[in-house]
């Protein structure tokens, strides 16, 4: 069964393959934020980001019209993102930026009237963010999609081009480095990650 959203992406695919540019720019916007974690991962922190994500727009202009099956958009708009960051990503020596200590940003809706408790889940952001960037990049990319929210786990297992089993389980173990980098536990030997 195809939902409404679907549909809705479908025809704004439809009219930017006739040259649509509004449908375009509403393809782009909604993506938005989970294509900007896929490119986030794959560069492995916030270096280039900005420049990588344009590139990504021109792409999308120039070949817009290539794709056939506009129910696969998101995937189409995936490959395309990750080829593409995975090219710029190979024109500089690739190096993970750890967490520098900046504060992330409040959202008014984020006010915590415990000024203590702020700070705690900052630092907690930090130490996340710090640990998804010392993720190996096969993890790191898909902990990034998984998390946007955006796409299903069959679209993710597309993008990265394996099995829906194979991306599972890079999740989980994914999540379980993130969870032993935060902690301090230590690795078992029999549960090293490839």
């Amino acid at each position: 069964m195809i939902d409404s959203r679907t549909q809705d992406e479908s025809g704004l695919v439809y009219a930017a393959c006739r040259g649509d540019k509004e449908a375009l720019q509403g393809l782009l916007k909604a993506n938005w934020g989970w294509l900007k974690g896929l490119v986030y991962s794959v560069l492995g922190g916030p270096q280039d980001l900005d420049d990588v994500m344009q590139e990504i727009c021109l792409r999308v202009i120039q070949r817009i019209r290539t794709l056939r099956e506009p129910e696969r958009f998101r995937g189409w708009l995936a490959v395309l993102a990750r080829r593409e960051a995975i090219s710029h990503s190979r024109g500089r020596r690739s190096r993970l930026i750890p967490f520098d200590g900046t504060p992330l940003p409040v959202h008014a809706e984020d006010d915590v009237d415990d000024p203590a408790e702020d700070l705690e889940k900052k630092e907690l952001c930090g130490r996340v963010l710090e640990a998804v960037g010392m993720l190996p990049e096969k993890y790191r990319e898909v902990f990034m999609l998984a998390h946007s929210g955006e796409l299903t786990y069959a679209q993710i297992a597309e993008v990265l081009d394996v099995p829906i089993t194979t991306m599972q389980i890079r999740l989980v173990r994914a999540r379980q480095m993130i969870r032993r980098q935060i902690t301090g536990e230590k690795v078992q030997e029999n549960e090293r990650y490839g």
